[in-house]
């Protein structure tokens, strides 16, 4: 393959790339070269050949201060399937890349410039997430479309060997509540307050059944639910798998590399949050019809770190690309943080497409 890949070598410390077929990575090598490539290292990527069973695939390779907790990384990432780790010692002239990555004849350089000289831990861990619709059961048929739509992340950390007692101290700070991972149709969702949501739409419409896509459409209710902060909105998508991020704290933020791997983002809806809410549940719009029979659901809930009354959703896409003739495909995300200040106006997410 002649032409390359598109990564992100400009980002650091955060590297990335991503594949339509995981199993072209599964005889990878990560390659260690340094004192001016005489000494040159060869570590296995997938050990257990995790990789051959053949997903859509993200490589994320970052330089930390400390590891990510397991735990943590598995509500990032998914279910954690390898996991090994090599102790190595490095000097300022150390490159990374990656080799033997069938269909393509060139090792991928990682691009990192500021190695500090010493001894440092490489984590290789690889990861599968999968729609949260597959917690219940299925058809067969569904479940092959949940194969289809299932992600296996490679993710690289290099980290120091000394901990400090602060990093030894570390436990998880990452719930489910963090991540959804889920299929949304075209109509796209909602994240809705609905302690104050529902009490309010009764106010305003009075108690009883309501098709709430046909009354937005109608008049003036969305705009007024969006302004009063009791929802913010991602209207007409792409029918597609999302994963949708709320870092617990600023911190955790800051190692996500899922918003630091492809451009800037595809867009960003700016929305207003209560100061007190701190939990908004995520329903799919084409819900909506059967109001307010929805809310009485169990759906997933995001939750909301920090502080402020400003709400804000980019999108960010990173694209599978094909070294073996398949369909390239994109990996969407939202990322949802939360600031300080009202923001005067709203500015909710229309009519999102990642693919044509």
């Amino acid at each position: 393959m002649n032409t390359y890949l598109h990564t992100n070598q400009d980002l650091n410390p955060n590297f990335g790339f991503a594949l339509t077929d995981s199993a072209v990575l599964a005889e990878g090598k990560l390659i260690i070269t340094q004192k001016a490539e005489v000494e040159h290292i060869e570590l296995d990527i997938d050990p257990q050949r995790c990789l051959k069973d053949g997903r859509k695939v993200s490589v994320v390779a970052q330089q930390l201060d400390a590891p990510i907790v397991r735990q943590d990384a598995s509500i990032i990432y998914g279910q954690e399937l390898s996991f090994v780790q090599y102790t190595v010692n490095l000097h300022p002239d150390t490159k990374f890349s990656i080799g033997s990555i069938e269909g393509i004849d060139y090792s991928v350089d990682f691009g990192w410039s500021d190695v500090v000289e010493g001894e440092y831990e490489l984590r290789i861990s690889i990861h599968r997430k999968t729609p949260r619709i597959a917690e219940v059961p299925l058809e067969p048929e569904q479940m092959a479309m949940v194969r289809y739509a299932q992600v296996v992340t490679v993710v690289i950390a290099l980290f120091p060997a000394q901990p400090t007692q602060e990093q030894l101290a570390s436990a998880p700070v990452w719930t489910r509540d963090h991540h959804v991972f889920d299929s949304y149709g075209s109509a796209g969702f909602i994240l809705a307050d609905l302690p104050r949501m529902v009490p309010r739409v009764d106010e305003l419409l009075g108690a009883g059944d309501h098709n709430l896509v046909e009354r937005f459409n109608e008049g003036d209710l969305s705009a007024q639910l969006l302004n009063e902060g009791l929802m913010a909105t991602a209207w007409g998508i792409s029918p597609w798998c999302y994963s949708i991020y709320a870092a617990p704290d600023a911190t955790a933020q800051a190692k996500l590399p899922v918003d630091k791997l492809g451009e800037e983002p595809v867009c960003t809806g700016i929305y207003r949050i209560a100061a007190e809410t701190t939990q908004l549940s995520i329903i799919p719009a084409n819900e909506l019809v059967n109001w307010p029979a929805c809310t009485k659901k169990e759906w997933p809930q995001i939750q909301v770190a920090g502080s402020g009354e400003t709400l804000r959703m980019a999108l960010v896409v990173q694209n599978c690309e094909s070294v073996n003739g398949l369909h390239e495909n994109p990996l969407p995300s939202f990322v949802i943080t939360r600031n300080e200040g009202l923001p005067e106006i709203v500015e909710p997410l229309i009519n999102i497409v990642i693919v044509d």
